[in-house]
């Protein structure tokens, strides 16, 4: 996932939000699901399993994170 939020921080990378770009091996995607409860630059933050605009989902994360 690219650039995120570069205010927060989540193992070291800027976290992923609704509306961001997702990378994948086809064209350019985004992230269109995510946190209903927790926001981060007044955002969904995005959580692994959560879709994106081409039909996937997120697979990749950090697991010492959980967002409710």
């Amino acid at each position: 996932l690219p650039p995120g939020e570069p205010t927060v921080l989540i193992g070291g990378m800027p976290a992923a939000r609704v509306g961001d770009m997702a990378l994948c091996t086809g064209p350019p995607d985004s992230i269109v699901a995510g946190s209903g409860t927790v926001l981060i630059g007044g955002m969904p933050a995005a959580r692994m399993g959560d879709s994106t605009a081409h039909g996937g989902s997120i697979v990749l994360g950090e697991f010492t994170v959980l967002i409710g």
